[in-house]
């Protein structure tokens, strides 16, 4: 019988500037703004084309949940 698995995430916020997660995960400025471009990055949708882009932490987390092996 499989044990049960029990992972607890904080989220300290629901949505961080695209240059706030490039400082998170380490990973280029211009590489996150191509992954927005491809989706890979989730955003909140902008309601004016000028709006900055904020990452949408909870549904990442929910996306990495998903296409996790546990």
């Amino acid at each position: 019988m499989a044990k049960a698995l029990n992972i607890n995430i904080t989220v300290p916020t629901p949505y961080v500037s695209l240059k706030t997660y490039s400082e998170m995960t380490g990973i280029p400025l211009r590489t996150c703004e191509g992954m927005v471009s491809d989706g890979r990055i989730i955003i909140r949708p902008k309601k004016a084309r000028m709006e900055k882009v904020e990452v949408n932490l909870v549904a990442m987390l929910r996306d990495a949940i998903a296409n996790s092996e546990i």
